[in-house]
């Protein structure tokens, strides 16, 4: 009877060794890039201006997307301070008279920052043109807007495994937008939408015509993609 006591204990150890094992390899990955749970690059801030750029006569939209490096996942870096290659997507969405979300005006552009430090924020900037916001009647400020964020190809996650927006992205995407099931929604219709606007948003190093200095914040360095995004 102690041996079938025994036996049955070691069975039980077993089946629960086994369980365990399953369990951390069935458990969902950590999609941060480098495992830690915690975002590799942050949008501390989203402000939008209008401006007049160079002898424009309208004023143009204009977005100023502030981004910071806070740790370089790639193991093989020669320099753990600096981060490269982070790629940063905006969309604006402006809702028109129409109440049907295809009718709606969808913007898209992107810009690759050439290397970054930790710790040290830098701007990117984005412009509508003035004549498209006069035609269009468009406001300031987007409707919605979201940023997306990329490391070497590696998307760095908005929302969490539970669909809550991580606590360091909350200005990455408008807060009416900030809750999962608005934000899918909105970005479905982008994805449609923003073909028929391409390359009209602009990342600054296309903008030729100059804009104030003194209302320009410190930028990076680009790695040059002069091609529309979509």
């Amino acid at each position: 009877m102690p041996q079938f006591k025994a036996l049955c204990v070691h069975v039980a150890m077993l089946v629960l060794s086994v369980s365990a094992t399953h369990a951390q390899a069935t458990a969902p990955a950590d999609k941060t890039a480098g495992g830690s749970g915690k975002p590799n690059v942050i949008v501390r801030d989203v402000k939008f201006l209008q401006v007049t750029l160079g002898g424009q006569v309208n004023k143009w939209n204009r977005m100023q997307v502030e981004v910071e490096a806070k740790n370089n996942p790639d193991p093989k870096a020669l320099n753990k301070r600096w981060l490269d290659k982070v790629k940063v997507t905006v969309t604006q969405i402006y809702k028109t008279s129409s109440p049907k979300p295809e009718d709606w005006n969808y913007y898209r552009s992107t810009a690759t920052v050439l290397t970054m430090e930790v710790g040290s924020p830098r701007s990117l900037l984005f412009y509508l043109p003035g004549d498209i916001v006069k035609r269009d009647r468009i406001n300031k400020e987007p409707d919605f807007y979201f940023v997306g964020l990329e490391i070497a190809g590696t998307e760095e996650p908005i929302f969490d495994a539970k669909g809550s927006l991580v606590a360091e992205q909350q200005r990455a995407v408008s807060r009416d937008i900030s809750q999962k099931v608005k934000f899918d929604a909105a970005k479905d219709a982008a994805d449609r939408g923003v073909s028929i606007n391409s390359g009209i948003l602009r990342p600054q190093y296309l903008i030729t015509y100059p804009d104030a200095p003194v209302a320009v914040p410190p930028s990076p360095e680009y790695i040059r993609e002069d091609t529309p995004a979509r």
